[in-house]
């Protein structure tokens, strides 16, 4: 099993031959998932290519949910960027990696780039658009104001000269914006003074309060041989908003 590290440095070979530093080895690598079978074509100046997970989206998303379980196997060594240009098309078009279902490219792998094939960008579309419809995903200028040029303001106030909204339509605009917010209903007397009498005696949050060496005693004894599966992760977040912890670069 590998839990790699989803950085890579993706500054240009090339550059570094014009300035004069040692160029850095690209890797070029198949990635299979040993449960699943999905593969995937990529590229990495890691050290350890093996280690090394992978940043496709489609890729990252299949780990995420079916377990960091896969084999890497190295198919060139390029010293450029140009190099890694040639043998990534060769091989993205041999295999036909932004089609296949066998693959879980959503483009060719040609190093700083790479084109989406035209099944893949209808996929991509249909997708977003689900995501739309289902409320997952919702548009970048979405309740942002100061973004719309007053030229783009001129168009829509003048396509919308002459249009009345119904009462009725109106009643229903109101109604759905009032359903938007949870209303909570007030804590009586009662209810306060049994919540009063419950949490006497008790740590709180509040600034000043100073925890017993027993209490601390107690706390600490709790949490013994306790390890955050997390710790030294960091958190990703996806575009519907979940996200997944991975090694830091």
């Amino acid at each position: 099993m590998h839990l790699g590290n989803l950085g890579s440095n993706t500054q240009s070979t090339d550059h570094l031959q014009a300035i004069g530093r040692p160029p850095m080895t690209i890797f070029l690598y198949v990635k299979t998932h040993n449960i699943t079978g999905l593969k995937y074509l990529g590229k990495t100046t890691s050290a350890d290519p093996h280690m090394y997970t992978g940043s496709g989206t489609r890729w990252l998303n299949h780990l995420n949910k079916h377990g960091y379980d896969y084999s890497t196997d190295i198919l060139k060594e390029c010293s450029s960027d140009k190099e890694l240009k040639i043998w990534g098309k060769y091989y993205s078009d041999r295999w036909d990696v932004a089609n296949s279902a066998k693959w879980a490219n959503l483009k060719s792998e040609e190093g700083q780039g790479g084109n989406h094939s035209e099944l893949t960008k209808q996929k991509m579309s249909k997708s977003k658009k689900a995501l739309f419809e289902s409320g997952k995903l919702t548009p970048w200028n979405k309740n942002k104001v100061g973004i719309v040029s007053n030229e783009t303001k001129a168009k829509i106030s003048n396509a919308n000269l002459g249009k009345h909204v119904s009462l009725e339509t109106k009643q229903k605009m109101a109604e759905a914006d009032r359903s938007k917010y949870t209303r909570v209903a007030p804590v009586s007397s009662k209810t306060k003074e049994k919540l009063a009498k419950a949490l006497q005696g008790k740590p709180s949050r509040a600034a000043g309060y100073k925890w017993t060496d027993e209490q601390k005693k107690n706390l600490s004894n709790t949490r013994k041989g306790q390890k955050c599966p997390t710790k030294g992760m960091k958190r990703v977040y996806r575009e519907d908003g979940t996200f997944y912890f991975r090694m830091p670069e």
